[in-house]
Order: structure tokens, then C-alpha cells, then sequence
């Protein structure tokens, strides 16, 4: 038996990039010099590191449970990988029947037990599939679709655009309040963040405030139970963008390395009625995940990058117009046009930024402060921009100037997002130290440092209102919270959701606020009082959610399909 490191080093490289890490599956492969050598990639099934490891417990399971006389002790403590392992062995049968646990004497088994326990360990090693590695860390891609074509692909399921029977029981009992004809962007900030709760709803609860409470009339929420489901992908489905133009056209990227534009006006929705935009997969990989897909503001060029560190632009017909990469080969994290669609700015997991110019296809500009890889990239206007890194920072830039304009310093953990305010005087981040920090131009601290969530915040989005300031955070708490600037006041705090929260999107008037979880449901919150107003329940986790101009929402879902629902009209 041979054990190198660099084999080891491989299959710990194939369990982040598997389990979704992938920031740390780059960072790993770079610091062990994984393929330095240009050695022949090896060829080993999704899960092997797993395996490996089920297969080393078994054994030390039997083992550890052999007497010196080859007997074998009965214990019912489970192993486990890490911790000390106390056995708590079977003693004789209680009357009941049932086998009474004890620690300070050993039961012995017939002499031919051990070998029926090996028998049985290298039995259930052999039948184990590769594990359902969960997801974590920073959600950059969840590289799947290759493990689904190696062989570890989930059961196939039969979906149809009628999704009620993936709906669970407890749905039907959520409540929402009676429509409001108040077409005003009308925000309420409640009393205490205490009444700002009690307005969330809880599966199976109800939606109550001080005004319901009063007598007010409270109906049955509503279930999304149907819509528009596009398939054509074959691995999850990251992000999706509306053509700023066109009320019927989404992009969407996905981890099978394709970006497709759909035509959602057309009767069917299935493969033949979307453009497919393929991105080419690097030496030795099956396909390649696409990272972004953002559209300009006049909706006529579509930009969508991919993990080889390749962007390359679309018309809106799907013509492809300019392939755009740096010299080396650098996965991007993020991307954004500036608000005339000739400059677009991509951020890089090296700690990079590049500024393209897509009238000519040529680099611009390119930038390397940051210390750690850049993971969101926003714009202020049409020369001044945003980057922040898990080095902590966040760095304002302008085109034309070779070093930052201004550099934020305040964030414990790593930035996973930032956004410009709609009219441009406030900078909006997001940290995993558990803070959204709100900046300004003409000051070095924040002008609001807001705390309230218990883990990781990932995602902030302002209120599409320029006249007003206020912001929502998302956190891996599994809850959203509505701020105010300029009172600093906690205003909602939208409880409900069961796991992390990826993914949020205001409607276009601000009324309403879609949020999207790996809990495997969308939920679309009142602003104007905090509660419930629908939910959508499929049948695998949300990475994205994005509101169309005349009220769709757009769902990028993990089982490789996408939902287009209708939540005012439903």
C-alpha cells in the first residue's frame, strides 16, 4: 500500500469543490501546488474522500470492539470520526425484552462474531453510494453537475407546472393579510422590534399585529401553487437576470456551463425554447460553472462569466460579441455594467478586479490591493465603483486613477456584498461578522452600524426608492431585517425561514420583498407592516430571486429548473 501526499491532497481538493467550497477547493490546489507538475489528472468517482473515510471508521469500529480472545463487546454507543469513543455495552435483556446499556461490564459474543461484524462493516462499506456532502461557506457555485454525470446523481423526480404535490401539509395553515389597495410606497416603522416579529409568520402560525388584534381582517395566506417552470439546465441553476428591456426575456447561468436566454412569453418553456450560450470547460473538466449573468441597462448585451475566468458578451439574440480574460486563468467571483453599458467591472478570487471596455473587448483597467478574493463589485455611476474582499476591506475605485479613492475599515470578517444606494450617497455592505456597516463618501467610519443578526450576513439590497434609505440584510440566521438610515432603527424583522437565507429582491415599487433559502421556499414580505404575503415551496434549495419590472418573479432553484411566478396575480 502506497500513501502519498499528493494523492491525499487530491481527493481533500475534490471534497471542497464537491461539497460547494470553492473559494477554499482555489485556494487549496494553489497553496499545495495541486497541478503543478501538469501531471494526468486522475480519474476517481464524487465522494471518494467520504468513502475512504466510512470505510477507515468501519474498521476501527471492529477494532476497537474485538476482545483478546477474538470475541466481540456489543456496543451501542455510535463511533464517530472525531471525539473519544466510550462504550456503552448491551447487557442482559431487561424483562421488557429490550437490551439495558451499561458501561462498566462486557457482554461476550459467540468466537464467530467478530468475523460476522467485518462481514458486515466491508458489506455496508461496499453498498454505501458517495454521501449528499451539504453545502457551506460562501455560496459561489455548487459544482454538482459533474458529480450528477459521474454517477451521483439524485433520484429523478416527475415535476409538472402544477407544483402542489411538492407542497408540504404544514403550507396550508400559513396566514397573510387582506390585500392592501394603498398603491403608495407607504413604510410604517412599528413601535418595538418586538411587533415587528409578532408581524412575521411562522409556518403554521398566524400573522398578528396591535391592528389584527383589534379585530382587523386577517384571511388565509395564499400558496403559490402554480408556475412557469423552465427546463433546459442540467445542473443547479445560480443566478438569474431580467432583461431590463423586455418584461419576457431572463437569462439564467448555471453549473452545467451554460447561460440560456429564455422567452418566457412562449406556451411551452422546455429546451428548445431558450438560446444556449455555452461556455467551453477547462482541460480535463467536464464543464466549467457560470459564475454571473448580468444584463446592461439598455438590455442589449448580456455578460456571462464562468470559473475558467472567462466573460464572454452576448447580444440579446445570443450572438456572441467579445470573449474577455485576463493573461492567467482566475475564477470570477462577481460582475456589474456601469449604468451606460460600456464599462464592465469583474472581480476576481485572486483578490483581482478588471475594468473591460465592451465597445472594443480591451482590458481597461486592472487592480490588485486587495489580500483576499474579491467576492461582490458594485457601481456608484458610470465612473465610479465599488470593491470588497474577505480581507475585510472595502475599497472605492474610479476609472482613469490608478489607486483607490477611498478604502473602508471596520468589518471583522469577511464582506460577502455591497450596494450603491440608488441615488448614490450611501455604500451598503454585508460582513460575517454579523454587522451591515452603511458608508459614505465623505467619511471614514460608518454612518450606521447595524447589529441584529446571529450569523453571517450575505446579501444587502436597498429599497428601489432614491427619496428614501432604507436596506435589507439577509443572514445564515434564516432571517431578513429591514433598516432605516437615517433613524437607525431595526424597522422589520422577517422571520420564517427554516435555513440560510441566499438570496433577496425587492418588487420595482417597494412593496413587497421576495426572499429565497436553501430551505427549499421563496417568501414574499409586506413592507408596508412585515407580514407574510405569500410562499412558494419547490422541491430543492433557492440560490436566486429576482423581480421583473411588471411583477414576475424569477426563481433559480438547485434541482437544475427555473420558477417563474406571478405572486400579485396568484
Amino acid at each position: 500500500m502506497v500513501l502519498i501526499s499528493e494523492d491525499v491532497n487530491y481527493l481533500l481538493y475534490r471534497y471542497l469543490k464537491e461539497s460547494g467550497f470553492m473559494h477554499s477547493a482555489y485556494m487549496f490546489q494553489f497553496e499545495s501546488q495541486l497541478f503543478k507538475n501538469d501531471n494526468e489528472i486522475p480519474s476517481v468517482e464524487p465522494g471518494s474522500l467520504i468513502r475512504v473515510l466510512q470505510k477507515g471508521l468501519q474498521y476501527m469500529d471492529v477494532e476497537t470492539h474485538l476482545n483478546e480472545d477474538g470475541s466481540a463487546r456489543l456496543c451501542s454507543a455510535p463511533f464517530s470520526l472525531v471525539g473519544k469513543h466510550v462504550c456503552s455495552l448491551m447487557t442482559d435483556a431487561a424483562p421488557n425484552g429490550r437490551g439495558k446499556a451499561a458501561t462498566s461490564r462486557q457482554n461476550e459474543a459467540s468466537p464467530g462474531r467478530p468475523q460476522q461484524l467485518t462481514q458486515q462493516a466491508q458489506q455496508r462499506a461496499d453498498d454505501s453510494s458517495p454521501a449528499t456532502i451539504a453545502h457551506g461557506g460562501h455560496t459561489l457555485v455548487h459544482d454538482t453537475g459533474t458529480a450528477a454525470k459521474e454517477g451521483a446523481k439524485r433520484p429523478a423526480k416527475t415535476r409538472d407546472t402544477t407544483i402542489s404535490h411538492l407542497l408540504p401539509t404544514v403550507a396550508t395553515s400559513l396566514t397573510a393579510p387582506a390585500d392592501d389597495d394603498d398603491e403608495s410606497m407607504d413604510v410604517d416603522v412599528p413601535d418595538t422590534e418586538r411587533d415587528s416579529q409578532r408581524l412575521s409568520s411562522e409556518p403554521g402560525g398566524k400573522a398578528t399585529s396591535n391592528a389584527a388584534s383589534g379585530g382587523a381582517n386577517v384571511r388565509k395566506t395564499r400558496l403559490i401553487d402554480r408556475a412557469q417552470i423552465l427546463r433546459g439546465h442540467s445542473s443547479p441553476v445560480f443566478f438569474c437576470a431580467w432583461n431590463p428591456a423586455s418584461n419576457n426575456v431572463l437569462a439564467t447561468g448555471a453549473g452545467d456551463g451554460t447561460a440560456r436566454i429564455w422567452d418566457v412569453s412562449r406556451p411551452k418553456s422546455d429546451d428548445e425554447y431558450s438560446v444556449v450560450l455555452k461556455h467551453d470547460p477547462l482541460p480535463g473538466e467536464a464543464r466549467v460553472a457560470v459564475t454571473s449573468v448580468v444584463w446592461n441597462a439598455q438590455g442589449t448585451l448580456l455578460a456571462s462569466a464562468s470559473f475558467n475566468g472567462e466573460i464572454r458578451v452576448w447580444t440579446a439574440a445570443g450572438e456572441l460579441k467579445f470573449v474577455l480574460k485576463l493573461a492567467r486563468q482566475v475564477p470570477i467571483v462577481a460582475m456589474r455594467w456601469n449604468h451606460k453599458g460600456t464599462l464592465l467591472l469583474s472581480g476576481y478570487l485572486d483578490g483581482s478586479i478588471a475594468l473591460w471596455d465592451t465597445q472594443t473587448g480591451q482590458l481597461r483597467q486592472e487592480h490588485n490591493v486587495h489580500k483576499g478574493s474579491v467576492l461582490d463589485v458594485d457601481w456608484q455611476d458610470n465612473s465610479t465603483f465599488a470593491s470588497c474582499s474577505t480581507d475585510k476591506l472595502v475599497i472605492v475605485w474610479r476609472d482613469g486613477s490608478p489607486t483607490p479613492v477611498k478604502t473602508f475599515v471596520g468589518h471583522k470578517g469577511d464582506v460577502n456584498a455591497i450596494k450603491w444606494h440608488p441615488a448614490g450617497k450611501y455604500l451598503a455592505s454585508a460582513s460575517d461578522d454579523g454587522s451591515v456597516k452603511v458608508w459614505t463618501m465623505s467619511s471614514d467610519t460608518p454612518v450606521q452600524d447595524f447589529f441584529g443578526h446571529a450569523q453571517q450576513v450575505y446579501i444587502v439590497k436597498w429599497l428601489p426608492r432614491p427619496d428614501k434609505a432604507i436596506v435589507a440584510s439577509a443572514s445564515f440566521d434564516g432571517t431578513v431585517r429591514v433598516w432605516d438610515v437615517q433613524s437607525g432603527a431595526c424597522l422589520r424583522v422577517l422571520s420564517g425561514h427554516t435555513a440560510s437565507v441566499n438570496c433577496l429582491s425587492f418588487s420595482s415599487d417597494g412593496r413587497y420583498l421576495a426572499s429565497g433559502s436553501f430551505d427549499n421556499s421563496v417568501r414574499i414580505w409586506s413592507i408596508k407592516d412585515g407580514s407574510l404575503f405569500k410562499t412558494f415551496v419547490t422541491d430543492d434549495g433557492i440560490h436566486d430571486v429576482q423581480w421583473a419590472a411588471k411583477g414576475r418573479v424569477a426563481v433559480a432553484i438547485a434541482s437544475s429548473q427555473v420558477a417563474i411566478l406571478d405572486p400579485l396575480n396568484a
